[in-house]
């Protein structure tokens, strides 16, 4: 069976573009005969195809009238060359036209035009979002997809207005939407941070959300223009891109204004103010129909589109967290109440047994994807009606990495913390994927969760961040490594360096004077490594860095880190005690001696 991701969708918008790859299923529509008649000949003539058959077998399809197969739509790669110089190979390549104009020599003249495709990154994007919106059906029998009943309305939807009501009767489907959409009417004003942190399944990895106070705290103290440019463009979570691209739908059909909103955020012992442009409100019209879509009008509740895929994204286990997730909605699906308790003994007639703790971080999640669940207490009850959710046939079975091991371990035993910084352990393991996750998820979690003063700093000759509390300060070397961390040489150099620039405090070794970030009175500093877990002896290594700067340090996993915080939230460690154990020089682990 064919591995597909429908459900959470970041970069399609244009819904004329959308439009015109659902015109590839319905003959003699405005967008089909231009395909056979001027695209796909164009295509040909400039030698555009990635292998000449292409033209004949894509004629072929399109008269077909018959369901068309997903990799015929997406087309392959590149092949392990560029994308930009990609041939195309695929029908919704080919129905995507280009931003950029290029140089093509097209029956022995030389022409300039947009370029008459695209990739099959962005193609499979348009595909994923007109499956998640029920204008496509996809079969998972055989891999292929085939219009709806709405998706033929959309296609011949002949103004604005016929095109925005089938729009917004494909967005109220969809639970993300209807998140956001609910998010809108309690909080009135948002921005994609503040959106993005209430979004998906939050506690683990592929709906991150960048902290807004440590994201305004960057922006406020960046000198530099191209870097505030950066900050505006490129930083965000993956959550919070979900959150401003469904704004962004909506804002198209008048569902949702774009209103840049003035925070004020406090960050350790500094506030700061600024202007986030990427922030949204709900207009009247919007409220309208969010009412329609939860059933509080004399419209019918509207049915949710919930692909498998959608309940979960890039953990570790996802497929057997897609499975657990659609039994629990099948049990749900009946409409009456059940607790924790209850939805735990029906998964374990399932073969499947799990804590009542990971069950309840399981609701909270599809509450966040935007399903209507009403919860009281310990009991919860579906109310919405779910549609193409496709039931597993048979169990698959739990992997045991050793991500997946530790992070059921911790979740058991945190009680005081948000269950968002168990995504922490996802990144610890991740190896250099999410390394700067790693590294903000941890700040995050020092500041805004245990109330210490610190900064994120990371990019070229800083460490990963500082914190500090009292006179006592600590500077942090985040490891993400999949298999354990080992303390090599380069890496302890790269320490000493650091503790050097900081008892130095010489601008003309270091112009970034990254130490400045401790608070004035901080006058004693340790070091740490946090990591996922820790190869070999550590000691040594501590006690080379120690002889090289006279400072002394310790490691840490992430797993550790968590429990110490829970403690600390819980009330059971104190910060002093906490932040003095970081001269230990050995690795930390709780509960101490």
């Amino acid at each position: 069976m064919a591995t597909r991701t429908f459900g959470w969708i970041q970069n399609p918008s244009s819904t004329d573009t959308l439009k015109d790859i659902l015109g590839l299923f319905v003959q003699g529509s405005k967008f089909h005969t231009y395909m056979t008649e001027e695209r796909l000949p164009l295509l040909a003539s400039a030698g555009l195809f990635q292998t000449p058959n292409l033209y004949l077998e894509f004629q072929k399809i399109l008269r077909a009238n018959k369901p068309i197969a997903y990799n015929v739509l997406k087309g392959k790669g590149a092949g392990g060359g560029s994308r930009k110089n990609a041939k195309c190979s695929g029908l919704a390549q080919a129905a995507v036209t280009g931003q950029q104009c290029q140089t093509y020599t097209i029956d022995n003249k030389i022409v300039k035009i947009k370029k008459p495709y695209t990739d099959d990154w962005t193609a499979d994007g348009f595909i994923r979002w007109a499956v998640s919106l029920g204008f496509l059906n996809y079969n998972y029998s055989d891999d292929t997809c085939s219009i709806t009943l709405l998706g033929i309305d959309f296609v011949n939807a002949e103004n604005t207005k016929e095109k925005n009501d089938i729009l917004g009767r494909a967005f109220l489907s969809y639970p993300p939407v209807c998140r956001v959409m609910g998010l809108l009417c309690k909080y009135q004003h948002m921005t994609k941070f503040e959106i993005g942190a209430k979004l998906g399944f939050t506690d683990e990895a592929g709906f991150t959300s960048f902290p807004q106070n440590i994201w305004v705290q960057a922006y406020e103290e960046a000198t530099d223009a191209n870097e505030k440019k950066k900050l505006r463009s490129d930083t965000e979570g993956s959550s919070d891109k979900y959150a401003r691209m469904i704004c962004n739908w909506l804002e198209s059909i008048g569902w949702v204004s774009k209103k840049p909103k003035t925070v004020k955020e406090t960050f350790g012992s500094k506030t700061y103010e600024c202007e986030i442009t990427s922030a949204f409100e709900i207009t009247a019209m919007g409220i309208i129909n969010y009412r329609k879509a939860i059933g509080m009008s004399k419209s019918p509740r509207i049915p949710k589109i919930v692909y498998r895929e959608m309940l979960a994204s890039r953990a570790s286990d996802a497929n057997y967290l897609r499975m657990r997730r659609t039994l629990i909605i099948e049990f749900l699906s009946k409409h009456k109440a059940k607790t924790i308790e209850e939805i735990v003994s029906f998964l374990a007639t399932k073969g499947i047994q799990e804590k009542a703790t990971t069950i309840r971080d399981d609701m909270t999640g599809l509450i966040n994807i935007g399903l209507d669940i009403e919860n009281e207490g310990d009991t919860y009850k579906l109310r919405d009606i779910i549609t193409k959710l496709r039931f597993y046939e048979e169990n698959i079975t739990k992997e045991t990495t050793d991500a997946i091991v530790v992070k059921d371990r911790a979740r058991v035993r945190l009680h005081n913390i948000n269950h968002k910084y168990l995504t922490l352990i996802d990144y610890a393991f991740s190896g250099k994927n999410n390394c700067t996750e790693f590294e903000i998820y941890t700040i995050d979690l020092l500041v805004n969760e245990l109330a210490f003063n610190g900064i994120h700093l990371g990019g070229t000759r800083k460490p990963d961040g500082i914190f500090d509390y009292n006179q006592q300060g600590i500077i942090i070397d985040n490891k993400a490594y999949s298999k354990g961390f080992t303390i090599t040489r380069s890496m302890a150099d790269e320490m000493v360096r650091y503790v050097q620039e900081n008892n130095d405090r010489n601008p003309e070794r270091n112009k970034t004077q990254w130490w400045l970030n401790f608070g004035d009175n901080v006058n004693h500093f340790n070091f740490v490594f946090i990591s996922s877990m820790f190869k070999s002896e550590v000691k040594h290594m501590l006690n080379n860095i120690k002889q090289s700067t006279g400072v002394d340090g310790c490691v840490l996993t992430a797993e550790n880190l968590l429990y110490f915080a829970d403690a600390i939230k819980g009330g059971t460690v104190k910060r002093t005690d906490f932040i003095n154990l970081f001269g230990k020089n050995d690795e930390l682990v709780y509960p101490y001696n």
